[in-house]
């Protein structure tokens, strides 16, 4: 045999066409559309040069510079160990000088408390002492001029100054007691504390002072302090009636002895309050329905009385915080008024917010938006007057203006204002009678409304405000924030497209704009715009880049085009975007990564020329290189996209086999590579080159490495391809350098050899892996071919070819012998099962051993020795059957041969007369699932054929009730018509010949419905009358035995089968028995 013949046997083809496959799918790859007149660099010429690309071959990441010396390294070591001792000693001075400074200041801090603690509490202890002691020596001085016109009122006033500070001492006491009992574990220490401190010697003694001393100079303090302490201990209306005796002494006069009556009096008691009344009528009374201001005339207790402004604010808040009070908040509004008459007043602005607050509390939107207003204005010019703000609560009051207009049942009826056709919030912030419109602020007012709406998810009337603003205020320093604004209320309202749209007028904002020139003053206003334009680029492009992305993702799981197309949209807006950013801020830090971005979006737009140059351009930068690895592998895909295309498009044409072989020996010419291709061919070898093994995180440089030299294989370039095969095998095939691509190699080599017809490379290879012991995995033990997991190694499938060789060897001789006649045949179809039962014998785990056996089989076979060939199908089943196929295809072929070895082993036992082994190999076929899941055709013809030949054998054998369910399951599932006719009637046949009429009557009647029209059924439709026809005679029942007959006679006339068949028998014998009968009767 030549040395170089094709080893058929081996299972080569499928293996070399896996490695190409295999090799993409570790790297997908794309490329750039060729110049359509681009000219061909060989044509076909038998002596072309090498493809450029092979330029950047061998360039590999190789540290040139020369290895270090013992000296030097060394000094490396003294070096590393003197930085280490180095750092150890100014770790250790840092944790001793902290230690020491923390010491020190927790020592001073501790001292000084401690000393600050007793001067504190020696100095509170000396004051406790003096204030007693000056409260015994008034008390004194009291008991012996109790009634002095001058100096007992005077007195009286300290003693009471005196009284309130020790009850506010004692309440402090007494709460530092009850947090010292709960930090002691006493958590109900607080329980018992009083609510407030308990004022009642100061009330006591100040209301005696306003009884016996009216006219005392100081009757401002006594009556403010007096409601103070009421009001601190919880008897609000008793405060009230001292401070009205106050501010309001004109019209109210104080009893000292007044108290508010019980909640259980009665209603006329309750209705009588002799110090808070006007002309008679209780505070908040109406007349006639309208309200009467009971304070609008009140005048203080004197011209120089102190207190008046904090004291009608004090009222102020007892009606506004008096929820069931009648007119409550119209009292409160009165009592603030009396502040507002004095615009100077330091509490005006306080009562301006206040009586807004009272306004909008009583639902009197107009009245609150003036009051808010006014503080707004009152503040503003305060601070244009003074340079300091002007109120604190300005920023309140523009919250509350927008949240009143922007309030949509100012009637209260609880049906919404545009509903019954009233204005909505943006038309009446419009109306210049509730909102001045050319104020300074009136614009904050217009973006409150609109921040309103939008805190309550109204986004539709929130981008409706905003955009009101900014087209009243185009240019006020706040408009690209509140375009912003607008932008978020669009996304948070799922108008993702307007919320771009509105971020990209953003631009229109940037510097030499007339936004930007009004606001020259204002440099923080004009940075953050040109940070929000920046942004709404860097905001679109990644928008559109996710959104891109979702689509994409949804496509693959949807199978939806529509989405696909979506996307790439979506890609090339991102790509516009990111390419404007990129324009306009060439030098922001984040260019580099938005470059890679560009080139994604541009990736994934399908606009893959561009993309290649792009990821050409972040792989190329000096700028970073996070991006390298990626960009470089996405060069190569983007360039394999665009050669795809140009393949599906008709315009490049990429070979995907080697050219055909020619002389003896064989071998390849070169053929012309197309620039696609080897620009395509260069991405790979600068990836290589450039991103090194540890870099290489999605694993593509084995790919890269192999699709190159594959290239090389396919356009005949062979020395080349061989060489980087070789030089990859040789460098991993075992040791610490081992790994994957070794395997890689060695395999391509083999397919190399395979395609090159060469049988002694083969061998050399399978020697040479054998003898090396290759793993191609660091650190790997030697591997045991013996265990079936291990068949697939390398190792092992080089055994596997040298056995193969042998049974070439072997096949060969066989098909000599069929070519042959004689006995010369018949010693070469002997000598070919010997060589194969050897080579068998010798591996019989090899993937080749099924099918040896079976063509020793079928060569013993055509020497006539069944027996024999039996004996090997038998160990066929024995030894196939229970062996795992590595893959579908092997599993095929595994099932193709078990099956044939049970049809021939059935069909020499039922030639032999041993029905038992005949119907148990043929049930096997027919019953196994292993069979019945095979796709093989073969396989199913021959299960098909053990259904039905199981049937007959054990009809034959009297096994009915088996045979019945066979010829069923045959009825069922066979194809052929003949066969599923006569499976049918055979059913029926077997309960007649069994004696079983009723189900012999069925199973015909069964028979004649399924075939009447059956042309091919003629006969056994006759028959199948005859048979129910003698089953009524056998039961006795004659009338039915009768009409069965002529069902026969007229079965035979309607099939027109011809005279001297069996069913023209069955129809003369019925036509006789009903004429004999009828001449009987």
């Amino acid at each position: 045999m030549s040395s170089r013949r094709l080893v058929s046997i081996l299972w080569i083809a499928p293996l070399f066409t896996a490695c190409w496959a295999a090799a993409p799918a570790l790297a997908q790859e794309s490329v750039p559309k060729p110049d359509p007149e681009e000219a061909a660099p060989w044509d076909g010429a038998t002596d072309v040069s090498l493809p450029p690309f092979l330029q950047d071959t061998g360039k590999r990441i190789v540290d040139q510079r020369p290895a270090p010396t013992a000296q030097q390294l060394e000094a490396l070591r003294q070096l590393e160990e003197e930085v280490e001792r180095f750092g150890q000693t100014g770790e250790t001075f840092r944790s001793t000088v902290t230690s020491l400074v923390r010491r020190e200041y927790l020592q001073q801090r501790r001292e000084r408390d401690r000393w600050y603690g007793e001067q504190l509490e020696a100095e509170e202890r000396e004051f406790s002492e003096a204030r007693e002691s000056s409260i015994r020596v008034f008390e004194e001085f009291l008991r012996r001029y109790p009634s002095h016109p001058k100096y007992s009122p005077d007195a009286m006033f300290r003693l009471g100054e005196l009284y309130f500070e020790r009850s506010a001492v004692e309440f402090q006491d007494l709460y530092d007691e009850a947090q010292a009992a709960r930090e002691a574990g006493d958590l109900s220490a607080e329980d018992q504390l009083p609510s407030s401190p308990d004022f009642t010697p100061t009330v006591l003694l100040y209301k005696e002072l306003a009884r016996r001393f009216p006219d005392y100079e100081r009757s401002d303090g006594v009556y403010y302090l007096i409601g103070y302490t009421l009001n601190e201990m919880g008897r609000p209306e008793e405060a009230l009636a001292a401070w009205l005796a106050l501010v309001c002494a004109n019209n109210y006069d104080y009893d000292p002895d007044w108290r508010p009556p019980t909640a259980d009096a009665s209603l006329a008691a309750q209705a009588r309050y002799p110090a808070l009344t006007l002309d008679g009528r209780p505070l908040g009374a109406t007349v006639r329905g309208v309200f009467v201001n009971a304070y609008a005339g009140c005048k203080p207790i004197s011209e120089q009385a102190r207190f008046v402004s904090e004291t009608w604010f004090r009222i102020g808040e007892y009606h506004f915080d008096d929820f069931g009070g009648d007119r409550a908040l119209d009292l409160s509004i009165a009592a603030y008024g009396r502040i507002l008459e004095n615009s100077e007043d330091r509490n005006y602005n306080l009562a301006l917010y206040k009586v807004a607050w009272a306004y909008y509390r009583a639902s009197r939107y107009p009245e609150a938006i003036q009051n808010f207003g006014k503080l707004v204005q009152w503040s503003d010019d305060t601070r244009k007057e003074t340079g300091k703000a002007g109120s604190e609560l300005r920023p309140e009051a523009i919250e509350y203006l927008g949240i009143a207009f922007a309030y949509d049942d100012w009637n209260e009826n609880q049906i919404a204002d545009p509903v019954e056709g009233r204005p909505t919030g943006l038309k009446r912030i419009q109306d210049a009678s509730l909102l001045p419109q050319e104020r300074a602020w009136t614009p904050e007012v217009y973006f409150q409304l609109g921040q309103v709406y939008f805190d309550e998810a109204k986004y539709p009337e929130a981008i409706a405000a905003w955009r009101l603003a900014i087209s009243k205020w185009p240019n006020h320093h706040r408009t690209p924030e509140i375009l912003n604004q607008v932008a978020n209320a669009h996304q948070m309202h799922n108008e993702f497209e307007n919320a771009i749209v509105a971020r990209s007028e953003l631009t229109q904002y940037v510097q030499g704009s007339p936004w930007w020139n009004a606001n020259m003053d204002r440099p923080s206003e004009q940075r953050a715009a040109e940070q929000l334009a920046e942004n709404a680029l860097i905001v679109t492009a990644i928008h559109h880049h996710q959104a891109a992305q979702r689509l994409r993702q949804r496509c693959v799981q949807e199978r939806n085009v529509k989405l696909c197309s979506d996307s790439q949209t979506e890609y090339g807006l991102a790509a516009n975007a990111y390419r404007s950013y990129l324009e306009r801020y060439p030098n922001n830090p984040q260019g580099y990564e938005l470059h890679y971005n560009l080139a994604d979006a541009l990736y994934w737009s399908k606009s893959y020329e561009q993309a290649a140059t792009e990821y050409a351009e972040v792989r190329d930068s000096n700028v970073d290189d996070s991006y390298l690895a990626e960009s470089a592998r996405r060069v190569v895909e983007s360039l394999k996209r665009i050669a795809d295309r140009d393949v599906e498009e008709g315009r490049l044409v990429v070979r995907s086999e080697a050219p055909p072989t020619s002389g003896d020996p064989p071998a390849v010419q070169p053929t012309a590579m197309p620039e696609t291709v080897q620009r395509l061919a260069r991405a790979r070898e600068i990836y290589l080159t450039r991103v090194s093994p540890e870099r290489d995180t999605e694993g593509v440089r084995t790919a890269y490495d192999y699709n190159n030299a594959l290239l090389l294989y396919w356009y005949g370039y062979w020395p080349q391809a061989e060489s980087r095969f070789a030089r990859i095998y040789e460098e991993r095939c075992s040791g610490p350098e081992a790994d994957a691509t070794g395997q890689i190699a060695w395999e391509n080599l083999r397919a190399m050899a395979m395609a090159t017809e060469d049988s002694d490379e083969i061998r050399r290879l399978a020697t040479d892996i054998q003898e090396r012991g290759c793993t191609f995995t660091a650190g790997a033990t030697s591997i045991d071919c013996s265990k079936p997991a291990n068949r697939d190694k390398p190792i092992c499938r080089a055994g596997a070819d040298l056995n193969a060789l042998v049974y070439q060897d072997a096949l060969d001789v066989y098909k000599r012998a069929g070519q042959t006649t004689g006995s010369e045949s018949v010693l070469l179809y002997e000598q070919s099962a010997t060589m194969l039962l050897a080579a068998v014998n010798s591996n019989p785990n090899d993937k080749q051993a099924p099918l040896a056996l079976e063509y020793a089989a079928l060569a013993l076979e055509a020497t006539n020795r069944f027996d024999s060939a039996a004996q090997l199908y038998q160990r066929i089943i024995d030894d196939v059957g229970p062996r795992e196929a590595a893959d579908a295809e092997e599993q095929q072929s595994l099932d193709a041969i078990l099956a044939n070895a049970h049809f021939k082993l059935a069909y020499t036992a039922s030639r032999n007369f041993d029905f038992d082994r005949a119907v148990d190999n043929y049930r096997v076929l027919a019953d196994s699932q292993r069979f019945a899941k095979s796709s093989d055709p073969g396989v199913q013809s021959k299960r098909a054929d053990g259904l039905v030949n199981s049937a007959i054998l054990l009809e034959r054998l009297q096994r009915y009730p088996d045979a019945t369910q066979y010829y069923r399951r045959a009825y069922n599932t066979v194809d052929d018509p003949s066969t599923k006719r006569n499976a049918l009637y055979r059913i029926a046949e077997m309960a007649y010949r069994q004696r079983r009429y009723p189900q012999a009557i069925n199973g015909m009647r069964e028979f004649i419905r399924a075939y009447s029209k059956d042309g091919e059924a003629g006969d056994l439709l006759v028959q199948a009358y005859w048979r129910i026809a003698q089953s009524w005679k056998a039961r006795g029942r004659m009338g039915d035995y009768r009409a069965a007959l002529q069902d026969v006679t007229t079965g035979f006339q309607r099939t027109g089968q011809p005279a001297g068949s069996i069913a023209a028998g069955y129809g003369a014998e019925a036509r006789f028995i009903l004429v004999d009968g009828k001449l009987a009767s």
